[in-house]
């Protein structure tokens, strides 16, 4: 079933409006300074955060807007705002799972992200062409070491509107440093289309 189709048998299986603008979406939340620390929540806290640390304003999509989550990324940044290992320290990975609950349902269960990420960046490299391929400067060769948690589902997981969800990190006390950690979630949505009543 393709994303489309589900996301339209989904919104009819719940009453929900179906004739909203088709888009690409994606949503993202992010928590600041979150130290040393057995668990993450997102898209839990919204408040304090600026148009660039979310897009949302609670847990819950819009009566009119609703999506299909594909890919979920995750990436953690240092103080000075620079690109580092999710939960790692020291370039170690500690264990990581990701778990996603939409409503009182959990859609995805814990399901361990360090195969995803490292230094070498293999889930980048899988999903993208040549993104660990070497960058040339004017005398020397660097390769982006540090890629971002990008993890690609293979079945489509649906936001309902109206339905609150949140995005759950379980770790061995994983370090997460005094910078800023970020998960986005894209895929297709709808969103409300005021056709014309204006």
């Amino acid at each position: 079933m393709s994303q489309i189709s589900k996301l339209a048998y989904v919104d009819q299986k719940l009453g929900a409006p179906s004739d909203g603008q088709q888009t690409t979406r994606i949503l993202f939340n992010t928590i600041e300074n979150p130290g040393t620390t057995s668990g993450l929540v997102f898209f839990k806290t919204f408040q304090g955060l600026t148009n660039g640390q979310t897009n949302l304003v609670q847990n819950k999509l819009d009566s009119m807007e609703s999506v299909v989550i594909k890919n979920i990324y995750l990436a953690q940044f240092a103080t000075n705002g620079a690109l580092i290992t999710f939960g790692a320290n020291s370039g170690f990975e500690y264990q990581q799972t990701l778990s996603i609950i939409v409503g009182n349902q959990q859609v995805v269960k814990n399901l361990p992200i360090q195969f995803n990420q490292g230094q070498n960046g293999q889930s980048f490299d899988r999903l993208h062409t040549n993104a660990g391929a070497q960058f040339f400067g004017a005398q020397t060769a660097q390769t982006q070491s540090v890629q971002p948690c990008e993890i690609r589902l293979l079945t489509d997981i649906v936001i309902p509107p109206q339905v609150s969800f949140e995005v759950r990190i379980d770790s061995t006390n994983a370090e997460y440093g005094t910078g800023a950690v970020v998960c986005a979630l894209s895929g297709y949505g709808k969103i409300f289309s005021a056709g014309n009543t204006f």
